[in-house]
């Protein structure tokens, strides 16, 4: 007599269930590590880094002290403004009991203008390509909202009258890990960019994506005020797109920064930004470059992979006052 063996019948929820509790381990896991390790996620918002880590890749970096790092180690840094940058390490030397780090991203053609004079940084261990996308709108109100009722709805199936043995609830639980430790990420990602050098485009918006464009290059015109009193230097470009703002910087042209700002939020595409250069930013008769960088205004860590580059100067005339004027002496 054969005998058959009773074959067991096809559930794709036990299928689902158990790809899910091994992914949510393993997200447990990565979030363990997170906290304990120091290592911190930060979503990559150009291509400055490109090929090596293409923008919208989730990077994961430790606390470092700065004598520890190498030349060829890519590291995050913050700006004297709080914006972050990611770039490989070019350059260390010690400076005073801090280390000055020249940094260049892998598709930037020159350094970084700024040396990062610092005692600590983020080193840069490992990247997930891609993943940045979903973490950066998973850390939205909307994404988040999402993420909570999807392990409500979880928890609920958990929970249901129903013939599966123990071992099936537990894997049921393990998948609950998956929305929590994705929250976790989502929580605590930072953005991380090139500021003001970027060469990558792709950018996140919403559930799809959007590529960021730069402003054209604007026109910079001479307008006098009364009795030379209130010369300035107006520049002016066409808006280009209704989500965007700008950001800019007067500098040096030794590349130091002196006077900030953000212009063009609110306004409707086509319209003319208006940007007024006067001589109350700064006070000593020099050649300046204003920068204009474009970008989302939410998130502002989305960036356009160009600036724009106008050179104006301040000069003083006779003894009744100074002028803001187009191009250099």
């Amino acid at each position: 007599m054969t005998s058959h063996r009773r074959r067991k019948p096809f559930r794709p929820g036990r299928i689902l269930l158990s790809l899910g509790a091994a992914l949510g381990v393993v997200c447990l896991v990565a979030a363990t590590a997170s906290v304990f390790l120091d290592i911190r996620p930060m979503v990559v918002s150009s291509g400055s880094m490109s090929p090596a880590i293409p923008a919208g890749s989730l990077a994961f970096a430790q606390d470092t002290a700065a004598d520890n790092v190498e030349v060829g180690d890519v590291v995050a840094v913050s700006r004297a403004d709080g914006t972050r940058v990611m770039h490989r390490v070019v350059a260390a030397e010690p400076s005073g009991g801090e280390v000055a780090l020249t940094l260049q991203g892998d598709a930037n053609a020159a350094p970084d203008s700024e040396i990062y004079v610092v005692d600590r940084v983020l080193a840069v261990r490992f990247d997930v390509p891609w993943l940045g996308y979903p973490v950066s709108w998973l850390s939205t109100t909307w994404g988040l909202m999402i993420l909570g009722a999807g392990a409500f709805g979880l928890l609920v199936f958990a929970l249901r009258p129903s013939r599966e043995p123990t071992a099936g609830r537990r894997r049921v639980a393990a998948f609950l890990a998956v929305p929590v430790a994705l929250a976790l990420v989502s929580a605590t990602a930072a953005p991380s960019s090139a500021f003001f050098t970027d060469t990558g485009t792709v950018t996140s918006g919403s559930m799809g994506t959007h590529t960021v464009v730069s402003q054209a290059q604007p026109t910079c015109t001479d307008v006098n005020g009364i009795l030379v009193l209130g010369n300035i230097a107006r520049l002016t470009w066409t808006h280009v797109d209704a989500r965007y703002e700008y950001y800019w910087e007067l500098r040096t042209t030794g590349g130091t920064p002196v006077a900030t700002g953000t212009i063009g939020g609110g306004q409707a595409a086509g319209s003319t930004v208006t940007l007024d250069i006067s001589t109350g930013l700064i006070g000593t008769n020099a050649n300046y470059n204003v920068v204009v960088l474009a970008r989302l205004r939410t998130p502002t860590t989305w960036i356009a992979a160009t600036t724009t580059t106008t050179p104006v100067r301040r000069t003083s005339i006779i003894i009744i006052g100074a002028a803001m004027r187009c191009g250099h002496a």
